[in-house]
């Protein structure tokens, strides 16, 4: 008891009023208390801006959603502003977050371009305040089918020189799998794709080929480029390669298959409608290249009354004709030909095992070809077969054979013939 006495004998109010330890909360206190009063007391009404805010598109169970539409685009560059009316103590502790802005497809059926209204709503269930606006009172959105389709990659490059006789050719796509793209997309700009193009801008003289980066590039059909917004594509990195290559003339040379022994290929007349051409292709092959040879004539289709033949070339790797031409004709001038009908008893054997003997049968009735001085004066025992054994076990057996001419070096036989060949052990 005495120490309470003590304190309260000792004790001063004015002492206390100077003291900071407790003016200053207590000051703080009171002012909160006197803040709450007012507030609760007068209640007053404030508005409240809320900035840079997006909005979500309500697609759940929307004829756009069944149908299988889609929103295109970004939307989320479109700001809005909502603006929230209430006490202040509730509005000064809003957030952005407290907000639910959104705009209803209900009303969507087709594809196009909408603006639909945008609604602003509280996410808590506090009803202490209201929103008084969205703005902008709408958004703009657009909505489509989505589809995805292939397409072939041209290449091109843009400003290619070649050296002083060298060509540039056209720019090709490489360094992929496939010369393909997949591109997904809204349908209406699918449908307007007509060439897909990977573009390389060189500006340069080139001396041998040369691959370049190059960029995706979508036109329409009347050459106008389509932007790649809302578009999804396989490869948006490529590189197209530029061929550097060589041309030169060379003289066409016509081959022959089942020529006779001997034969005299010169001794033939024919003519070619090409007797030259224009090959093109990597510089090192192309000089090398002397002429370009047909694919071979089968001697024995030859004839008075079949002498037009359609021919194409046998072009080496790394060559190709410049003038793209199909087919080269080969005619033969038969006005001078004779043909004719011999018998062939003479036989001679290649390739025959050494422990094996063969009989040949006669071949008959063998139409042969030629000037016809050399055919009128040709008799049977001038004219032999040539049987190739190889592989041939003891038996009989079918084979084919090539008939050749003793002395006569511009007759053929028309047709094919064959001899049955008996093999024995000796």
């Amino acid at each position: 008891m005495s120490k309470i006495k003590d304190f309260v004998t000792s004790f001063s109010f004015r002492k206390l009023l100077y003291n900071k330890r407790f003016t200053v909360p207590v000051s703080i206190i009171l002012a909160f208390i006197f803040w709450l009063l007012i507030v609760t007391k007068e209640n007053p009404i404030i508005d409240r801006s809320f900035a840079d805010m997006t909005v979500n598109v309500n697609l759940e169970n929307t004829i756009a959603s069944e149908n299988g539409m889609s929103l295109v685009g970004d939307i989320s560059e479109q700001k809005f502003t909502v603006i929230a009316r209430g006490p202040t103590y509730l509005i000064s502790s809003l957030k952005s977050e407290d907000f639910n802005v959104y705009a209803s497809a209900a009303s969507i059926d087709a594809p196009g371009e909408y603006n639909l209204e945008v609604v602003a709503i509280p996410n808590s269930a506090n009803k202490g305040y209201e929103v008084l606006s969205v703005t902008p009172s709408t958004v703009k959105v657009s909505f489509d089918y989505i589809d995805t389709k292939e397409f072939t990659v041209k290449g091109m490059a843009q400003g290619v020189t070649a050296k002083a006789g060298l060509i540039a050719e056209n720019a090709v796509v490489s360094g992929a799998e496939s010369d393909t793209i997949t591109i997904t997309g809204p349908r209406t700009v699918i449908n307007k794709i007509d060439s897909v193009v990977a573009f390389a801008d060189v500006n340069k003289m080139l001396e041998a080929s040369t691959t370049f980066d190059a960029q995706i590039k979508l036109y329409t059909e009347k050459g106008k480029e389509i932007k790649l917004d809302n578009l999804t594509l396989s490869e948006t990195k490529v590189k197209v390669t530029v061929p550097i290559s060589k041309k030169k003339t060379v003289p066409v040379e016509v081959a022959f298959t089942k020529l006779p022994e001997g034969f005299d290929k010169a001794s033939l007349s024919y003519t070619i409608d090409h007797k030259s051409v224009a090959v093109i292709g990597t510089p090192e092959t192309v000089d090398k290249t002397k002429k370009i040879t047909l694919s071979p004539i089968d001697i024995s289709s030859v004839s008075k009354g079949s002498s037009s033949f359609d021919v194409s070339a046998v072009l080496p790797d790394g060559i190709r004709l410049f003038d793209n031409i199909e087919h080269f004709t080969v005619k033969f001038s038969t006005a001078n030909y004779s043909e004719k009908i011999v018998s062939v008893s003479d036989f001679s054997v290649k390739n025959l095992d050494k422990n094996l003997s063969a009989v040949c049968s006669k071949v008959k009735n063998v139409k042969v070809c030629g000037p016809r001085l050399s055919v009128n004066r040709l008799k049977s025992s001038e004219a032999y077969a040539v049987v190739d054994l190889t592989d041939k076990k003891a038996g009989e057996h079918s084979v084919e054979v090539l008939i050749c001419f003793k002395d006569k070096d511009n007759i053929w036989a028309i047709g094919t013939y064959n001899t049955t060949v008996t093999i024995k052990k000796k």
